[in-house]
């Protein structure tokens, strides 16, 4: 794919990690890096500078902040930086919330190859 873009993954589940990963790699990106925390996750995108972030929702399952906080932490870092949330909870009312605090994309759990490939799409415009 001449339009490849390296990607940065950050969910705290290594088994969606893993599943993410095969599917930006089918669809033609490169995944640069991967972060399972907020501190890990700015430290990564720092230090790898990627094309395009995509933001578990819910990492508070790590104990420490949430996919919102790191959202508006890599927006302060880099108001371009390209994000793509990913939740299981796609009620429209947070999915404007995360277009207004910067987010450039959605993607409903379970992921779909396609609904991702969409999402990419509209986020790299």
């Amino acid at each position: 794919m001449a339009d490849s873009k390296r990607v940065l993954i950050i969910d705290d589940n290594a088994a969606v990690r893993l599943i993410l990963s095969g599917m930006l790699e089918e669809l033609g990106h490169q995944v640069v890096g991967e972060a399972s925390d907020a501190d890990a996750a700015l430290k990564a995108y720092k230090d790898l500078k990627p094309d395009l972030v995509t933001l578990d929702l819910s990492l508070s399952a790590t104990g420490g902040a949430d996919g919102t906080v790191v959202l508006d932490a890599l927006r302060k870092a880099d108001g371009g930086v390209r994000i793509i949330v990913i939740s299981g909870n796609a009620q429209a009312k947070l999915r404007e919330q995360l277009a207004k605090a910067g987010a450039r994309g959605f993607v409903a759990k379970p992921i779909q190859e396609a609904e991702l490939s969409t999402a990419i799409a509209e986020a790299l415009k």
